[in-house]
């Protein structure tokens, strides 16, 4: 008896909890991958409830939705999405599954992409590159475009939005200034960054670096035997044969591990697409990038 009387006193504290004005009145927010969905979370603090459609670890190239995600849209009250070609699929997803009143912003608007045409084979591949917020100033943009969506949605807590917007950004500048001063001291001929897929090409215009991708748009994609002769040639006439992988692509690391053992290199990771339960905030995943090019190309 004693146990049944404590459960039904749980199941009242839940229904009285969900149905306070506390929890009726958060943000439902819905974001394609990880890295959004804690954005949101440093900006709407306990005003909101983020989830990711991509689970942490998994590379957003190759996700389905489930019914689950379906649902997720459908309850969301405003929809954060990257654009630049990276999470297209969330377009007719929210079109067929979002409510009409749902806000959807897309996180890169108004950034210019980096564009790259790069002989592949017989055909040139001209494709942007869609990882905007590996530039910490990219990303505090990104910020400040999710601030603006909740004070929309919900303008009586714009205080507290703007508050925790700001102590944010403070913290963003602080840590784009460590890294330019961290990074500067790799020395000119190491600073080339060769990664299995296009994903760095803000990180190394914000601190001067050059890339030499792996493949230009989709990880998915099996590297031709052209492709592997160019950067081992690449590599060959560098000091420092180092190389990076990313840790939810599988299939690029194998590929990686090839061309390190055939050039005598080392394999980094560095996280471009996904945090994880070790790396879980952006700021860390930026100071995890630093530390790991410091220790491969210094």
């Amino acid at each position: 008896m004693e146990v049944r009387g404590l459960l039904m006193s749980l199941i009242l504290v839940g229904m009285i909890l969900l149905s306070s004005p506390a929890y009726a009145n958060m943000i439902r927010v819905v974001t394609t991958f990880s890295i959004l969905e804690d954005f949101v979370q440093q900006v709407g603090g306990e005003k909101v409830e983020v989830s990711s459609l991509i689970p942490r670890g998994v590379d957003p190239h190759t996700w389905e939705s489930t019914p689950k995600e379906v649902r997720l849209v459908a309850q969301a009250d405003l929809l954060v999405a990257n654009g630049g070609g990276l999470d297209d699929w969330l377009l007719p997803l929210v079109k067929n599954a979002a409510k009409p009143e749902a806000d959807l912003i897309i996180a890169s608007q108004g950034l210019e992409a980096i564009e790259h045409d790069h002989d592949h084979g017989h055909s040139h591949h001209h494709a942007g590159d869609p990882h905007f917020w590996l530039s910490v100033p990219n990303a505090i943009s990104y910020v400040h475009q999710i601030a603006q969506a909740l004070v929309s949605l919900a303008p009586g807590d714009a205080a507290y939005f703007e508050e925790r917007t700001n102590t944010y950004i403070e913290e963003l500048v602080e840590l784009d200034r460590w890294m330019v001063d961290a990074l500067s001291g790799i020395s000119a001929e190491n600073r080339i960054i060769v990664t299995y897929h296009n994903a760095f090409s803000y990180l190394a215009e914000q601190y001067g670096f050059e890339v030499a991708e792996f493949l230009v748009a989709n990880p998915d994609s099996e590297p031709s035997p052209r492709d592997l002769a160019r950067l081992i040639n690449l590599l060959q006439g560098n000091g420092r044969r180092a190389v990076f992988t990313e840790p939810q692509l599988a299939s690029g690391t194998r590929y990686m591990q090839t061309l390190v053992d055939e050039v005598g290199g080392e394999l980094f990771v560095l996280y471009s697409d996904s945090l994880s339960k070790e790396i879980s905030t952006y700021v860390e995943m930026m100071k995890h990038n630093t530390y790991t090019l410091l220790e491969a190309l210094e």
